[in-house]
């Protein structure tokens, strides 16, 4: 899997006893918690370490807003510092443009081994060219069963003559759709047949629009599409074994459906059954709270799917 390269990072580390850990954690300073950064900059990346903590290496990933790991088409942007005071460089693409969120991983020396501890910060990557124009993929055709789920393709087309992917709501892209009857959108660029029909949707940034035409003409008209429910946010300490539950979700069929659940933020956990009803996994060590997000998609046999739920377990000391 793709995440397996930053997993080993995290899982492979010997995880000991808190006893003789210091009292405090790292803490990114750089970049600043909600900074504004231009695409191509070369970023500076600096982490606060208490004094005397012994840390071996720390370890900086970039991951786009709430994109799980197993969605990215290619290996995430990284880098890693083994030399005190652990500062490093990445190169922003030129070709970014949204949210993004910085990982910071940190190695600690101790008599068995090393521990880890982690940071994260969020960010927002905005060109200094003006939007000239957005450019949608159009037509987008349902031909499967109501419920079906395709995700849309907005491009925007920058006065320094790149294109960047703004289909995400985090990049400020924003949709409505002419008739919800026929198909509906959601803030991330999802578009769910609902009746049989066409509807125009609208993919709107910096006052810039264009337009999707949406057609519904399925096989299947009676099937209905699964609702998600991810279950209410959690508190949890750390070192508890903590599961998800997607018990509230359902198939207006009264069929067995398939449930997907993948991480979206916070330090990157080992998900034990993920294609279940109520996977689970092992709370990381903290020496602060930390929220972890997990995302669930919910899919009857007829493919029909529902729109993501998402529920926040926050893991205390």
């Amino acid at each position: 899997m793709r995440r397996k390269w930053l997993l080993a990072v995290l899982l492979n580390v010997l995880i000991v006893s808190s006893a003789d850990r210091e009292s405090a954690g790292i803490q990114i300073t750089a970049p600043e918690k909600a900074a504004v950064v231009r695409p191509g900059t070369l970023m500076k990346l600096k982490i606060g370490i208490p004094s005397g903590l012994p840390v071996a290496m720390v370890t900086y990933t970039l991951l786009e807003g709430d994109l799980a790991l197993e969605e990215k088409v290619e290996r995430p942007l990284s880098t890693a510092s083994d030399m005190a005071p652990f500062e490093a460089e990445m190169l922003l693409p030129q070709e970014a443009v949204g949210s993004y969120r910085l990982l910071a991983v940190a190695q600690v020396k101790e008599r068995r081994g090393f521990y880890i501890l982690f940071d994260e910060t969020f960010f927002q990557v905005s060109p200094e060219a003006p939007l000239l124009a957005l450019r949608a993929e159009s037509p987008v055709r349902f031909i499967n069963t109501i419920g079906e789920v395709q995700i849309l393709s907005v491009r925007g087309v920058y006065g320094d003559r790149i294109v960047r992917d703004l289909t995400s709501g985090s990049a400020g892209t924003v949709y409505r759709s002419s008739n919800e009857a026929v198909v509906r959108v959601n803030g991330d660029g999802r578009a769910q047949a609902v009746g049989m029909g066409t509807a125009e949707i609208t993919a709107q940034n910096q006052g810039k629009e264009d337009k999707i035409r949406a057609v519904v003409e399925v096989r299947d008209t009676e099937n209905r599409p699964p609702v998600a429910d991810a279950g209410p946010d959690q508190t949890v300490r750390q070192g508890t074994r903590v599961r998800l539950d997607a018990i509230a979700s359902a198939d207006p069929e009264g069929e067995n459906p398939s449930y997907y659940w993948s991480q979206v933020r916070g330090i990157p956990v080992d998900l034990l059954e993920p294609l279940s009803l109520r996977p689970y996994f092992t709370a990381p060590v903290v020496l602060r709270p930390h929220v972890l997000r997990f995302r669930l998609i919910v899919r009857d046999k007829e493919e029909a799917e529902s729109f993501p739920a998402y529920v926040n377990v926050t893991v205390v000391p």
